[in-house]
């Protein structure tokens, strides 16, 4: 079983085996690579992050638990990490390219205005949280599997025992069931289904 060959190989990177650590990070690597550059169409960044994920894990070994799922563990670090990249590049930027979204001759804008678009942006995330929630675990289980963990239908019905048909039912039904509760965020642009997968994992 690949988790299990993963949980030896996170056991023994935990207690200071660097050829463990390179290993995991020799079988993950386009993998996380595959689903960086699905948030982030630029390669360095995403290429930069991985590095950091696993320097991390090396410098903080020590205070690692157990893991269960060493496969999941990692990329939901990778793509927390990704995401806190962003965010702060975006901060960076920000100021910068709300100027430039400007019109032409208009007024740059006030900090009111600015901190209006970020409770804005707030307001959306937590709808989407909230429209989550209401999925049944099953469909959350499926979205986390297929959107977060990048798994193929394959994998799916191996882990959670159902048919290619079942799966792909209940996907399309939690998607549809997500646009209906945003159906408004999503008509006025203030979100859209890929900010709702990145949320994830549920």
């Amino acid at each position: 079983m690949v988790e299990n060959k993963d949980t030896n190989l996170w056991n023994r990177f935990r207690q200071g085996e660097e050829q463990a650590l390179y290993t995991l990070y020799d079988q993950y690597y386009h993998l996380l690579l595959f689903l960086g550059l699905k948030i982030c169409a630029r390669s360095e960044p995403v290429k930069d992050c991985i590095q950091q994920v696993f320097l991390y894990l090396w410098e903080k070994k020590e205070g690692l638990g157990d893991v269960t799922n060493v496969r999941s563990y990692i990329i939901t670090s990778f793509k927390r990490k990704l995401l806190l990249h962003l965010q702060q590049e975006k901060k960076d930027n920000g100021l910068l390219s709300l100027w430039l979204e400007q019109e032409p001759g208009s007024d740059t804008p006030s900090p009111e205005q600015l901190l209006l678009r970020q409770q804005l942006h707030t307001d959306a995330i937590k709808r989407i949280q909230d429209a989550i929630a209401r999925l049944s675990p099953r469909q959350k289980e499926l979205i986390n599997l297929r959107f977060y963990e990048g798994r193929n239908y394959d994998e799916i019905t191996d882990i959670t025992g159902l048919t290619h048909r079942s799966v792909y039912n209940q996907l399309y039904e939690a998607l549809k069931s997500l646009k209906q509760s945003l159906e408004q965020d999503l008509k006025s642009g203030n979100l859209n289904l890929r900010m709702l997968l990145l949320l994830l994992p549920l």
